[in-house]
């Protein structure tokens, strides 16, 4: 992976982790759907661009992502410019044993109930491409046009340059 490469991937990784939120956009029959998303930082050890969400499995976001599994995520960090558009298939993690390991006290706050926690699951998406607009990472004019990485067999490559 060439150094250029290495710089667009820790910019991504750095406003990513920078936002509490991001907007999660699922493929349904009547068109887009897009709603505010409270990502779950990567856990020490895990690849810093690994993205997570929980969910409740009765949940339209669920069903699109079972009918669809392509989805889209954005970051957006206004004040230093930047902003990130991924790209990937997302997986509904249900497997019980998986959702006690990654489950946080905090997160009873949305699943109050032993039945509503029977229906919690993490959604985590595995990024295939990025669009990037990031002030002092992505090339000049900044904002004309997006710099994109495509993840490869061989690892991330820039597209069109």
């Amino acid at each position: 992976m060439s150094n250029e490469t290495t710089r667009l991937l820790d910019g991504a990784a750095k406003t990513m982790a920078g936002m509490c939120y991001c907007w999660l956009m699922t493929t349904a029959e009547d068109g887009i759907h897009a709603r505010p998303m409270g990502r779950i930082p990567a856990a020490p050890g895990e690849d810093a661009l690994t993205v997570r969400f929980l969910a409740d499995s009765r949940s339209r976001k669920a069903a699109e992502i079972r009918r669809c599994g392509k989805v889209t995520a954005i970051y957006e960090d206004q004040p230093s410019d930047g902003y990130v558009a991924v790209t990937g298939t997302a997986i509904l993690e249900d497997d019980p044993a998986v959702v006690r390991r990654r489950w946080k006290r905090g997160y009873e706050a949305y699943f109050p109930t032993e039945a509503d926690r029977a229906h919690a699951l993490f959604v985590e998406v595995s990024i295939e491409r990025m669009e990037l607009w990031i002030r002092g990472v992505t090339p000049e004019p900044f904002g004309m046009k997006p710099t994109v990485l495509e993840r490869a067999k061989e690892g991330w490559r820039l597209v069109g340059s």
